[in-house]
């Protein structure tokens, strides 16, 4: 089963799903329970279903902070300090995630809309999360939250380019807890020997 991706913030409501449920991209469990229950049914056999990403991967969310500002010609980009090594995902084929400031802008001229590349810092054509994403007017040190990192977010992180692992945290209303430590350089050699010779 799929998720919602274009979406994703809005679709963490039970009413988003009342109100966009004919949609084919609105595709409740009780949607597939329906498609599939009543052709299984004369069979006499139990079936079980994995959701997968469907429960997952919304429930995930990949904070980074913008570091830098950058205009070519027309293009702009935002460098971010999370890089594809902690969601490889949009380069790897070009997925979709939706990315929204943590911070929602306070006027009409920080809310204008205009498009702009979200890029990481490793050195790679294919580091970025969004390219000619239109977004709200973005600033240096403004966090955002790039969506639907749940499933396949950290278990395809990786060290490429000697870039230590993010922290996990775990969130349940307004209380949250470190699950996971951010990795340290220390992390990253600590299996490292020398060659006796």
């Amino acid at each position: 089963m799929g998720i919602i991706y274009q979406r994703a913030l809005g679709s963490g409501s039970g009413k988003w799903w009342h109100d966009h449920g004919s949609e084919p991209s609105a595709f409740s469990l009780r949607d597939y329970a329906n498609a599939i229950v009543p052709p299984l049914r004369d069979l006499g056999i139990r079936i079980f279903v994995e959701p997968g990403r469907f429960l997952i991967g919304n429930a995930g969310v990949l904070l980074t902070r913008v570091c830098y500002l950058k205009q070519t010609g027309s293009k702009k980009f935002a460098i971010v300090d999370a890089g594809m090594n902690d969601l490889i995902r949009p380069a790897l084929y070009q997925s979709y995630h939706e990315i929204v400031p943590v911070q929602q802008p306070k006027t009409e001229r920080e809310g204008k809309i205009s498009k702009i590349d979200i890029v990481g810092p490793v050195c790679e054509s294919g580091d970025f999360f969004a390219l000619d994403r239109e977004l709200p007017e973005v600033h240096e040190g403004d966090l955002l939250a790039i969506m639907s990192a749940g499933a396949y977010g950290f278990v395809m992180a990786s060290n490429y380019n000697s870039r230590p692992l993010p922290a996990e945290a775990l969130v349940r209303g307004d209380k949250f807890a470190l699950i996971r430590k951010r990795q340290t350089w220390e992390d990253l050699v600590c299996g490292e020997l020398d060659a006796d010779w």
